[in-house]
């Protein structure tokens, strides 16, 4: 997944940063009904779409972060197995 604060401009070369994340997917199955509740108490505007029956939940096993800002300078941030939620 790569999150970026672009603003098709042409100093986003340089001012530009972005972060990246390198991941397990894996599908909710048991907490499922649990978090569409959640998610639908803070944007009910999502109930259409949460309640169509191909909608999965994927949650992210996050194992590195890449971040990346000045073009060039890099950045990684590196988990270990026991401490990824």
């Amino acid at each position: 997944m790569l999150i970026d604060d672009r603003k098709n401009l042409s100093s986003d070369l340089i001012n530009a940063v972005a972060v990246s994340a390198e991941a397990e997917v894996k599908e909710i199955n048991e907490e499922k009904e649990k978090l569409k509740e959640m998610l639908l108490k803070k944007h009910p505007e999502l109930a259409g779409f949460l309640n169509e029956p191909n909608c999965e939940l994927l949650k992210l096993e996050v194992k590195k972060y890449y971040y990346v800002d000045n073009f060039d300078n890099k950045q990684v941030l590196t988990f270990e197995d026991d401490l990824v939620s």
